[in-house]
């Protein structure tokens, strides 16, 4: 699907700048703000940050994107897919996406605990194979 046809699926209007920031998404899997600011930078010199931050804020409240949260590091924004986990490498800092199912967990902790379980994140901390290859 073309990312206006995604747009479009999303109710959200397919401008230049919302194009060029999933085609950053797209080729980069995940990216940070600043990622995504230095790439559109590339093609839209004048482009404000505060124009793409809200831009991300409209994809991510209709669910487009996802905001990837990790723990001493900035948050990183990607296309919204199946659920999936993420590797993350604690020495070149790749982010990995692996799908993994974590629908009995979900259950056995709601179960447990008399919750409702809105939304799980499952992260790794590794190091990747390159990195290993270089030690």
């Amino acid at each position: 699907m073309s990312h206006v046809e995604l747009l479009k699926q999303y109710e959200l209007k397919a401008t230049p700048q919302r194009l060029c920031v999933l085609g950053v998404l797209e080729k980069y899997g995940h990216a940070t703000l600043d990622d995504i600011e230095k790439y559109t930078k590339v093609k839209f010199p004048t482009l404000s940050l505060s124009t793409i931050y809200r831009n991300l804020n409209e994809m991510l409240k209709k669910d487009l994107l996802s905001e990837v949260k990790l723990v001493n590091k900035k948050d990183y924004f990607e296309i919204k897919k199946e659920k999936h986990s993420h590797l993350i490498c604690k020495e070149c800092g790749k982010i990995e996406d692996y799908t993994i199912q974590t629908d009995e967990l979900v259950e056995q902790i709601e179960t447990l605990t008399s919750n409702k379980i809105l939304s799980a994140t499952v992260s790794f901390d590794i190091i990747c194979k390159e990195c290993l290859s270089t030690k």
